[in-house]
Parts: C-alpha cells; structure tokens; sequence
C-alpha cells in the first residue's frame, strides 16, 4: 500500500471496523482517487464497496431517503385544484390501501382561497363509492411503476350528503383536523413528517366549505416493504 493509502485507511478507521473482542478493531483500506472505490479487505463481502464523493471537497455524498424512493420508482404524487361552488358544500377523497405489507408513506399540504375545515379519517366506510377517481403519478417520468393505492373524490351539496356516502363514524377514527383561510391571504395546512398509513384501512381527507372558493391540494408518498 502506498504512503498515502497508508495516511487514507487510518483516517477511515473511525468509520469502518470490524467487531472484536476488544471493541471495534480496524480495517485495512485503500482509496483511489480515480475510482473513488473503497477496497475493505476485512470485510465479510470482501471486494469492493463503493460510496458517493464530491470532486472538489472529497466530502461524502448522500440524498434523502425520500429522494432515493423518487429515483426508485416508489413516489407517487397528485397534485391538482377543485372548485367549491358553494357555502356548506363537502369535497371529499376516499382513499383505499392495499392489504399489503407494502406501506404508504404520506405528507400532504392544502392551500384554501376561502375559509374551510378540514378533516383526515381512518378505517371509513365507503356506503357509496365517490364518482371521480385519480390516477396518481409517478415521481419519476422514466418508471413504468404503479400506485398500489385507490383514490376517488366528489363534491358533495352538503354534510348530510357526504356522511351518507362515507360513513366517518365509529369504528372510523379522526387522525386530524383545522380551520384554514378567511383572510387577506389564503390559508393553508400540511404535515411535514410523514404518516405511514394503516394496510387495508380506507381514508377520508374531508374539507367543508364555509363560502365557495378554490382548494389546492398536493399530496406525496412512497410506497415500501420494511427490511426489518
């Protein structure tokens, strides 16, 4: 090994070591710059394992999980607006998981011209399936994946309408709700860190009108099977 993948393998044993009896043990290493491959001869795998630098700095380069699932071809997305016409009017999306271990991973963010209350239900009952269905996108163009879930939404004349067609009561439970708009500005509404929703379970995401206006919505998630 040369003077300097000498100087390299000490300064990774910090990061790279093999379990002993006497703690973490180091590794012998070798890094070439032309490759940016890192040889870990101690390994159980042996070979070579590679890892993301940057040229200029040699730090090392990494993406959010989230990113990698876009790269991967597991996010999904749907993205879009809805007229409510009126006071008191109900948009409503049914949304169905697959009874899979294969779990959606959720954030959302609303944006309400008028005033509106929202609400997210879990375990619905559909009475009624809703009359308009949304394919939902795949974040990247280039994968042919699709969706394993079912989405479907309706603009409804009212509450009473609404409930008929998909039951919120008990055994239904209502994970979250708020009160957005009504100003100057728009209002709006999110969750930032994601909800791994429940297999088998349907969704209600509700909003209720207090005067008509324009509701956006944007809504993404991966869909992935734990390792563990």
């Amino acid at each position: 090994m040369t003077d300097r993948g000498i100087k390299d393998a000490n300064r990774m044993t910090s990061l790279f070591g093999v379990a002993s009896s006497d703690g973490l043990t180091p590794i012998a290493a070798e890094i070439t710059d032309a490759t940016k491959r890192l040889r870990v001869d101690s390994l159980p795998r042996g070979a070579y394992d590679t890892f993301a630098q940057d040229a200029s700095t040699e730090a090392a380069t990494t993406i959010e999980y989230e990113h990698h699932e876009i790269h991967s071809g597991s996010h999904y997305f749907v993205q879009g607006y809805v007229d409510i016409p009126a006071l008191g009017d109900v948009l409503d999306f049914t949304w169905q998981m697959p009874n899979t271990e294969k779990w959606t991973h959720w954030v959302w963010q609303i944006d309400s011209e008028k005033a509106i209350t929202w609400y997210i239900y879990e375990n619905v009952v559909a009475t009624n399936p809703l009359a308009n269905a949304i394919t939902p996108l795949n974040s990247n163009r280039n994968s042919t994946n699709t969706s394993g879930t079912t989405m479907k939404y309706e603009v409804q004349a009212d509450l009473a309408a609404a409930n008929a067609d998909t039951d919120v009561t008990s055994p239904a439970v209502l994970l979250a709700s708020g009160s957005i708009g009504d100003n100057k500005t728009a209002g709006a509404a999110n969750r930032q860190h994601e909800l791994v929703m429940d297999q088998g379970k349907l969704y209600c995401l509700r909003a209720v009108a207090t005067a008509a206006g324009y509701l956006n919505f944007d809504m993404n998630w991966y869909e992935h099977t734990d390792k563990n």
